[in-house]
C-alpha cells in the first residue's frame, strides 16, 4: 500500500481522495469521504469525495472530533455514540448511511488529520484488519498531500532501496503478486502489484489485473479443498504453500507452486499479502508420466498376480472337479470318466479291462445319529486313509457319495485281484477307529462287478457293482459278493416291489392276521399280536421279512404302521365288545423309523381317539435295534406313549448286545423271550438257565414275560415248570384271520 500511495504524489487533492476512497471502498464498501488535516494548529477541509456532504472543518474539529476519537482511531459513529448525541452541521444530512471517523496520526502518534467516510447501510462490522487498512490508506493519503523537503530528502535512501527491490521483483522469473490484506471473503483482496513474469505466465495485461482479485486465475479444475486450505491459513494470518491448477487468459491450464506470506508494517499490522507463483507444469507432467509408468509397472505386476491367481484358482477348480472335498479321494465324476475310458478301449467282442469294487459302510447312519456328523466325517476320512494304504497305487479310489466308496482296477486278471482287494479292505476297516475318546468298530459290505460286453455305459457297471453290494449286505455285515445275472434280476424284482409298495395301501392289498398270546396257567387268550400281510396281484403273498425293510428304505413304513394300528384297534375293540370282556390286549409292532418321528406319539393318540380304543389295552412291541436310531428321541417318544397308558414290550429279548442296559435305561413293561432260546431249551441246559434268568429278572423288575416260538408240548411243559406266565407260538395258535379270532376268544374262555 505504501508503494502504491507514493505513486499518487503530485495529484490534486480531489483525485488523491478519490484514489483513497477506491481503496477504502474495496475494504469497507465506503461511497463517500471527507478529509480534514491540521496545519500548524489550524484545521482545514482538504477535500470531499463521492456521496459525502460538504462540511466545514471547524464544525468537526471542536469537541465533537475529540469525543468521537476517544472511542478509538476508527469509530463507527452510529454504533459508538449515544443515540441522542448531536452531529455537527452538515453531517446531520447523512441518511441511510453509516458515518465512520478515521484518525490520521504521525510517527509520534500525534493527531494530524481525520477522514470521515459514509458507508451505505447495512454493512459488516469493521475488523482490525479493515481498520488498519483504512488507517494505512489514510496515512499514505496525508503523505501524498503534505510532504516537506526535509522529509523528501530523508526518504531518498528508502526510495533507492525500494527501487532496488523493485528491480529484483521486475526481473524475477517467478510470478509475483501483491494484494491488499483484506477482505479474505468475497470479493477477496485486490491486486495492487504484479511483476512482468506474472503477465507473461498468465497472458493478462496490467490493466486486466490491477484492482482485480487472484480469483481471476481460478477455474473449474482448481481444487476446492486446496482453496479452502489457503483461506483457512489467511484467516489465521499464517503463511501457506500449496500446489494447484490455475488458468491463463486464453483458458489453458497450468500448475503452480504458490507461496503466500503476510506483510506487516513497523507496528506489526498486516497490510498486504505477497504471493510467489512458480510454474511447475513441466514437473507435474513428469510426475504424471512417472506415476503412469509406476501404474503401468503395477498393472503389469497386478496382471502377473492375477494370472498366477487365476492359474491357482483353475488348479483348485480342476482339483475340486475331480476330488471329494472331505476325504481328498477322487470323486464320482472322475471315477465315471475312468470307466468311460476303459469302455472306449474295448470293442463289441472284447470289452476293456475294468473291475469295480463297490463298498458301503454298514450302519454308518447310526454313527451320524448317535455321535453326530462331526464323528461321521472323522470316520469317513479314516476310511479314506485306510483304503489308500491297503490298495495298490495303480487303482483309482473314489468316494461316490455319503458312506459309499469305489475302487477301479484296470489290470488283467482284475476279478481275482478284486477279490483280494475286497479281503484287504474288509480287514483294514475292521480295525477300531478312535473318535472322541471312543473305540468305534465298523464293517463294510462290498460288491464286485467286472466290465463285460453287456455294459455299454459306466452307469451300467456301477449299477451292477451296487447290486452285488446289496447282495453282500443280505449275507451279513463285513461280507462281499461278486455280481452275477441273477442279482440283476433280484434288483429288478426289488424295484418292482418298491413301486408296488408305494400303492399297496390305496389298492387295499394289505391285510391283518392275529396270533394269540396265551396265559400258560389258565390256557386262555390274554391278548393278540397284529401282523401285517401283503397280497400282491402278481407277486402273491409277500412275507413281512421281505417287504418291511423295503418299506423302511422307501419311506412308506410310517403310513403302513398307521394303517396297521388303526385297523387293529378297531377290530380288537369289536371283539372285546362281542365277548363282553375288556381284558384283551393288543400288541402292535413298531419300527425304529416310526419311533424316530417327533410326532409319532401324537399320531398314536389321534388313532386311539379316533377308534375309541382303550390306550391301557395297547402294547407296542419294539426290538433292540430301535435304540440305535437317535436314542434320546426314542426315549422321549416312549415316555410320551407311557404317559397315555400304553405299555412297551421288548421283542426278541436276548439276541442283542445290551439287552439289560436297555431295560435299565428305557421304560420297558414286558419282555418277549426270543424263540431261539425256547427252541434250544430242550437240548441245552445253558438255554434253560438263560430262560430262568430272564424269568427271575422279570419277576424282580415287575416285567411281564412272554415266551415266543412255542411249537411243542415239551417246550410248553418246560415253560410251565419254570413258572413262565405267557406263551405264544404255533403250538397254541398260528396267526389267524380276523374272522377266526372271535371263535378262538370264545373257545378259550369256556
Amino acid at each position: 500500500m505504501h508503494m502504491a500511495g507514493k505513486a499518487h504524489l503530485g495529484l490534486k487533492n480531489h483525485e488523491v481522495l478519490g484514489h483513497f476512497l477506491d481503496a477504502a471502498s474495496h475494504l469497507t464498501g465506503a461511497t463517500g469521504a471527507i478529509l480534514i488535516v491540521r496545519d500548524q494548529e489550524q484545521w482545514r477541509t482538504v477535500a470531499t469525495y463521492g456521496t459525502a456532504p460538504e462540511v466545514r472543518a471547524d464544525e468537526i474539529t471542536g469537541g465533537w472530533l475529540k469525543m468521537v476519537l476517544s472511542y478509538g482511531d476508527v469509530v463507527d459513529v452510529g454504533e459508538a455514540m449515544p443515540a441522542d448525541a448531536a452531529l455537527p452541521a452538515g453531517l446531520d444530512r447523512v441518511v441511510n448511511e453509516s458515518l465512520v471517523c478515521v484518525a490520521i496520526r504521525d510517527g509520534n502518534a500525534a493527531l494530524t488529520g481525520a477522514v470521515l467516510m459514509t458507508i451505505p447501510l447495512p454493512h459488516k462490522r469493521l475488523s482490525a484488519a479493515h481498520i488498519y487498512g483504512v488507517q494505512t490508506h489514510a496515512a499514505d493519503l496525508y503523505d501524498s498531500l503534505k510532504l516537506t523537503p526535509t522529509q523528501a530528502a530523508g526518504g531518498s535512501a528508502v526510495i533507492e532501496r525500494l527501487r532496488l527491490l523493485e528491480s529484483v521483483v521486475v526481473n524475477a522469473k517467478d510470478a509475483i503478486l501483491i494484494t491488499e490484506a483484506e477482505p479474505i471473503d468475497l470479493p477477496g483482496p485486490r491486486i495492487v502489484y504484479c511483476n512482468p513474469a506474472f503477465l507473461t505466465t498468465t497472458g493478462f495485461s496490467l490493466e486486466e489485473v490491477m484492482g482485480k482479485t487472484p480469483r481471476i486465475l481460478q477455474c473449474a479444475e482448481t481444487d476446492r479443498a486446496t482453496l479452502q486450505q489457503i483461506r483457512d491459513a489467511l484467516q489465521r494470518w499464517d503463511p501457506v504453500e500449496v500446489e494447484l491448477i490455475n488458468t491463463r487468459r486464453d483458458g489453458t491450464k497450468f500448475w503452480v507452486q504458490l507461496s503466500i506470506v503476510p506483510v506487516a508494517n513497523e507496528k506489526g499490522w498486516f497490510t498486504h499479502w505477497v504471493s510467489v507463483q512458480r510454474d511447475i507444469t513441466e514437473r507435474k507432467d513428469a510426475e504424471q508420466n512417472f506415476r503412469q509408468a509406476q501404474l503401468d509397472r503395477e498393472e503389469r505386476v497386478a496382471l502377473e498376480s492375477r494370472l498366477i491367481e487365476r492359474e491357482r484358482i483353475q488348479d483348485e477348480l480342476s482339483y475340486a472337479a475331480f476330488h471329494d472335498e472331505l476325504t481328498r479321494l477322487k470323486n464320482r465324476g472322475y471315477f465315471m470318466a475312468r470307466i468311460h475310458s476303459a469302455l472306449s478301449k474295448g470293442n463289441a467282442d472284447q470289452p476293456g479291462a475294468a473291475t469295480v469294487v463297490y463298498l458301503d459302510l454298514d450302519r454308518f447312519k447310526y454313527v451320524n445319529d448317535g455321535m453326530g456328523h462331526h464323528a461321521g466325517d472323522i470316520l469317513l476320512k479314516s476310511v479314506a486313509e485306510r483304503l489308500s494304504e491297503c490298495i495298490d497305487p495303480s487303482a483309482v479310489i473314489a468316494r461316490i457319495g455319503g458312506d459309499e466308496f469305489a475302487i477301479l482296477l484296470t489290470d488283467e486278471g482284475h476279478q481275482e485281484q478284486a477279490i483280494e482287494t475286497a479281503k484287504r479292505v474288509t480287514h483294514a476297516l475292521s480295525l477300531p477307529t478312535a473318535i472322541d475318546g471312543q473305540q468305534l468298530f465298523i464293517s463294510c459290505s462290498i460288491g464286485i462287478a467286472t466290465l463285460d460286453v453287456q455294459h455299454t455305459t459306466a452307469e451300467d457297471l456301477i449299477r451292477d457293482a451296487d447290486v452285488a453290494m446289496y447282495a453282500a449286505k443280505k449275507k451279513g455285515r463285513g461280507s462281499w459278493a461278486v455280481f452275477d445275472l441273477s442279482m440283476r434280476q433280484a434288483s429288478i424284482d426289488l424295484l418292482v416291489m418298491q413301486n408296488a409298495l408305494k400303492h399297496a395301501i390305496t389298492r387295499d392289498e394289505f391285510y391283518l392276521v392275529y396270533q394269540p398270546i396265551f396265559s400258560i396257567t389258565t390256557e386262555t387268550i390274554v391278548g393278540v399280536e397284529a401282523l401285517v400281510r401283503w397280497r400282491h396281484p402278481t407277486l402273491g403273498i409277500v412275507a413281512p421279512d421281505v417287504f418291511i425293510s423295503v418299506a423302511e428304505d422307501i419311506g412308506v413304513i410310517c403310513n403302513l404302521g398307521q394303517w396297521v394300528m388303526r385297523n387293529a384297534c378297531r377290530e380288537v375293540k369289536k371283539w372285546a365288545a362281542a365277548t363282553g370282556s375288556g381284558g384283551i390286549k393288543l400288541n402292535v409292532n413298531v419300527s425304529g423309523v416310526e419311533l424316530n418321528r417327533k410326532d409319532f406319539a401324537l399320531q398314536v393318540a389321534e388313532i386311539i381317539a379316533e377308534t375309541g380304543f382303550d390306550a391301557r389295552a395297547l402294547q407296542i412291541e419294539i426290538t433292540e435295534s430301535v435304540f440305535l436310531h437317535e436314542p434320546e428321541m426314542v426315549a422321549k417318544t416312549l415316555e410320551d406313549l407311557r404317559a397315555q397308558g400304553i405299555r412297551i414290550a421288548l421283542d426278541d429279548f436276548g439276541t442283542g448286545y445290551s439287552s439289560l442296559g436297555y431295560i435299565d435305561r428305557y421304560p420297558i413293561d414286558a419282555i418277549k423271550i426270543d424263540r431261539s432260546f425256547v427252541t434250544r431249551m430242550m437240548k441245552h441246559e445253558r438255554s434253560v438257565a438263560i430262560v430262568k434268568s430272564i424269568l427271575s429278572l422279570g419277576e424282580a423288575l415287575d416285567l411281564a414275560i412272554v415266551a415266543e416260538g412255542v411249537e411243542t408240548l415239551g417246550q410248553l411243559d418246560q415253560l410251565r415248570e419254570l413258572d413262565c406266565p405267557y406263551a405264544q407260538g404255533f403250538l397254541l395258535s398260528p396267526p389267524v384271520l380276523p374272522e377266526d379270532v372271535l371263535a378262538l376268544l370264545v373257545a378259550s374262555r369256556r
